[in-house]
């Protein structure tokens, strides 16, 4: 999968990444002050409303994947 030109990333995409943990856990990463050492980069939302789909910034995710050692 070519994932040149891309800008934002959704939860498909992750886990199409390789992205191993559950959506849980993922929002744990985000916000928990437990994995202040490891966290992930925080979602943003297309829309206004709450109920908006939660998106990453790639190249944000791509730093975490490499800091961490996980490759895809």
């Amino acid at each position: 999968m070519s994932y040149e030109g891309k800008l934002i990333v959704d939860w498909k995409g992750l886990k199409a990444m390789g992205w191993p943990y559950s959506r849980v856990h993922t929002w744990r990463m985000m916000f928990d002050p437990d994995y202040a050492g490891n966290r992930f980069p925080r979602c943003r939302k297309l829309g206004k409303d709450r109920n908006s789909h939660p998106v990453w910034v790639f190249a944000e995710v791509l730093g975490h994947f490499r800091s961490c050692g996980l490759s895809f």
